[in-house]
């Protein structure tokens, strides 16, 4: 059964020099990296895609280092790798769409990391018994068990969400 996760990355600065290129603060970096271990502990996805803003670049990069070293890949110079997808960064649904249908049919597990509100939104669309999620905060985590990847939006389960504070 694959698994779907769908990310919104973790608090970031209040302001940058542009807002594609606004950082984690402090907590969100701790929150990355709660995260981070608990979706390589878990489920460790074999395909991470983000948004090509930075901060979200900076929040599936804890996930992907966490998965390499829960498999012990650092060491290898091979393992997870994030792959950004700058439709995200202010795409709609039908963008995100897109990146799911672009995960491979042998893949067991994908992790997709973006922005608010479109992530509650594409939770909502995937899975309307579910609705739009009214208060997806910085690192929230929708997460799919599927039967398998020919799911069709609107046929999802009810997701598990989580979050993390970053403690």
């Amino acid at each position: 059964m694959p698994v779907l996760i769908l990310a919104r990355h973790a608090k970031a600065e209040a302001e940058g020099p542009t807002d594609f290129e606004r950082s984690l603060n402090a907590k969100g970096l701790a929150q990355a990296v709660e995260a981070g271990a608990e979706v390589a502990e878990r489920w460790s996805p074999d395909v991470a895609i983000a948004s090509a803003a930075r901060r979200t670049v900076q929040t599936g990069q804890a996930v992907v280092e966490a998965v390499n070293r829960h498999n012990g890949e650092p060491e290898s110079g091979q393992g997870l790798e994030l792959r950004q997808d700058g439709a995200l960064y202010q795409g709609g649904v039908e963008d995100w769409l897109d990146a799911i249908n672009s995960i491979p049919a042998e893949s067991t597990c994908a992790y997709i990391v973006g922005h608010q509100p479109t992530v509650a939104e594409v939770v909502g669309h995937l899975s309307p018994a579910t609705g739009v999620p009214g208060a997806f905060r910085p690192s929230s985590l929708a997460v799919f068990e599927l039967e398998s990847w020919d799911v069709e939006p609107g046929q999802y389960p009810e997701p598990e969400i989580r979050v993390f504070l970053g403690t």
